[in-house]
């Protein structure tokens, strides 16, 4: 939302009280309020994290149930009472996380309705604790053009922080994981722990959200606390829009107001929401937020590269050195299924240079890639990386190690812009206190600036940035793999691997693509294990080459050497014409 949208929020917010002194009204806007700040929270596992919760109302009731409990059983003021019911829903939400992100999909939602039904289920049996069907009653309450007050500012806050979060690296790392989780391990991102983070924030602020409805009604039973508000919660984020700073608020006006004006259909709400949920999935797949976006963006520039900006020489990355062995793969063997994918592989690659694996499909190069990298684990053998076993490891913690990959399919964050992709790989598995991020002080700002300016620099340096600010879905085949290339570099590995960087590019492309390369390797760059399928460019700039067949190597050593092996051309060059 632009400033002078979020200035006219402001302004209404402030006028409101003014403008009316009816109670109804402004419980109307305190609704609004809090339903804003659950989605707003649900915008975080959901729109940021790519996960779905449909059992919120359980993180809801538990920092209701909370408050309501300090504020009654202990004496606590209002102050104290409602940030005991947050911490409650964030404890149990760290813990839920925990247990359930080791699902996803519809395993997940699954998960979290059975986690609600089980809060609910609570709530209704400990009667000696809760209250039963009954409730707590005599809550100390606000007025209610406190609670306004107290709403209004709880709200704007929120939207604030989760806006912080989308802007700093933490919040590119939760939207890298939600659009490809393989390519975000291989920048040094833990998919789980990013996951399990965002899942405790978004408890969190359902929890602030509860505390502050027990506290505005004075009372509160197990009937506020059902599966249909679960779904109340997600219906107001996917309206106002997944992802989107301000769609947990447009969500929250349109899921509290409708019922209001449609009071005579009350008997008919779940059919109201069904429809409204049938709408946001096929008529607004971005929610409003994410269609007037579109609109705006359709009308906006889009600048081509010009032949002055097609790339210059890439800055110089990694760690270079002798020809010391840098990564050694011995005996190395894979199955899938009683398949034989890789067996006794031995690959030695030194700390500088071109490292070409060839071999015709199904030979078990891209497996070789992956078992490298983590995504795999051998049956046998042993990788080492520097002398220090990684093999085995999980693909975030071979990352960090100093190991960077592209993939057969090109995989850039398309959520997010060509920039951000790129910042996402400058920053790595370094993304700062989460504490600052939600801030957002001084230094964290610093960092995004420093951050921003060396991905701008790498994609100068691959002709990019002129599209720096374009969302990554918006690039062609060829940009988008040098888009690839640009992000893993900007992790200064000490070793890429490329898998057929040069797929579907055309013969300029190539060029420029082995003029890149090339230059790496002069200017003492990270070294290189290059998968390709194009001849001309691999004996052109590879150092030394090993050939697969059906899983094994049949030969190593210089282009020439291998170029001639009988062997290789049988299996994989042929005979010339």
């Amino acid at each position: 939302m632009a400033r002078a949208g979020w200035g006219a929020v402001a302004a209404a917010a402030l006028l409101l009280p003014l403008a009316t002194s009816n109670t109804y009204y402004l419980y109307l806007a305190c609704s609004v309020g809090l339903l804003a700040i659950v989605a707003a929270g649900l915008n975080v596992l959901a729109g940021f994290a790519g996960q779905i919760s449909l059992g919120h109302a359980g993180f809801y009731a538990l920092g209701a149930y909370g408050a309501a409990l300090a504020a009654t059983g202990l004496g606590w003021p209002l102050w104290a009472s409602v940030p005991v019911g947050m911490v409650a829903a964030a404890i149990v939400g760290a813990a839920v996380g925990a247990a359930a992100l080791r699902v996803s999909g519809p395993y997940l939602a699954m998960v979290t309705i059975a986690f609600g039904i089980i809060v609910e289920h609570v709530l209704m049996e400990w009667v000696s604790l809760t209250g039963g069907p009954g409730g707590i009653f005599n809550i100390p309450k606000l007025a209610v053009g406190g609670s306004y007050w107290l709403i209004a500012a709880a709200t704007a806050v929120t939207l604030w922080l989760t806006a912080n979060l989308r802007a700093s690296a933490w919040g590119r790392a939760l939207l890298a994981v939600k659009s490809s989780e393989v390519a975000a391990e291989a920048l040094g991102i833990s998919a789980y722990l990013a996951r399990t983070t965002a899942f405790t924030i978004s408890a969190a602020l359902a929890g602030l959200a509860g505390g502050l409805f027990a506290i505005l009604n004075g009372y509160i039973s197990p009937d506020s606390f059902t599966l249909q508000t679960s779904i109340v919660f997600l219906l107001a984020l996917l309206f106002g829009g997944l992802g989107s700073v301000a769609g947990p608020l447009v969500g929250g006006v349109a899921l509290t107001l409708l019922p209001e004006l449609l009071t005579g259909l009350a008997d008919y709400r779940l059919i109201l929401y069904g429809s409204l949920l049938l709408i946001s999935i096929y008529g607004l797949p971005t929610g409003v937020v994410g269609a007037v976006r579109s609109r705006a963006r359709r009308h906006a520039p889009h600048p081509a590269l010009s032949p002055e900006t097609r790339g210059r020489e890439a800055p110089p990355q990694g760690k270079g050195g002798d020809a010391a062995a840098l990564l050694e793969v011995e005996g190395l063997g894979v199955s899938f299924g009683g398949v034989v994918a890789l067996s006794g592989v031995t690959l030695t690659v030194p700390s500088n240079g071109i490292t070409a694996v060839i071999g015709p499909n199904g030979a078990g190069k891209t497996t070789l890639i992956n078992l490298i990298t983590g995504y795999y684990r051998p049956d046998a053998g042993q990788i080492r990386l520097a002398g220090e076993p990684i093999a085995g490891h999980p693909p975030y913690a071979v990352a960090r190690r100093g190991v960077a990959r592209t993939f057969q399919t090109a995989q850039p964050f398309d959520d997010l812009s060509v920039v951000e992709n790129v910042m996402i790989g400058v920053a790595g598995a370094r993304l700062g206190h989460l504490g600052g991020a939600l801030l957002h002080g001084p230094g964290t700002s610093r960092r995004e600036r420093a951050l921003r300016a060396r991905a701008l620099a790498l994609l100068d340096a691959v002709g990019l940035a002129p599209r720096a600010e374009e969302p990554a879905a918006s690039l062609p085949a060829g940009l988008r793999r040098g888009l690839e290339i640009a992000r893993a570099l900007a992790t200064e590995p000490r070793l890429l691997l490329l898998d057929e960087p040069a797929a579907g590019l055309s013969p300029t492309e190539i060029a420029d693509l082995a003029a890149r390369l090339t230059a790496l390797r002069s200017r003492g760059g990270p070294a290189i294990v290059l998968v390709e399928h194009h001849m001309d460019l691999v004996m052109a700039i590879s150092d030394r080459i090993s050939v697969l067949d059906y899983g094994r190597v049949i030969a190593a050593g210089a282009p020439a050497a291998v170029r001639e092996n009988p062997m290789v051309i049988e299996a994989y060059l042929g005979v010339p014409a």
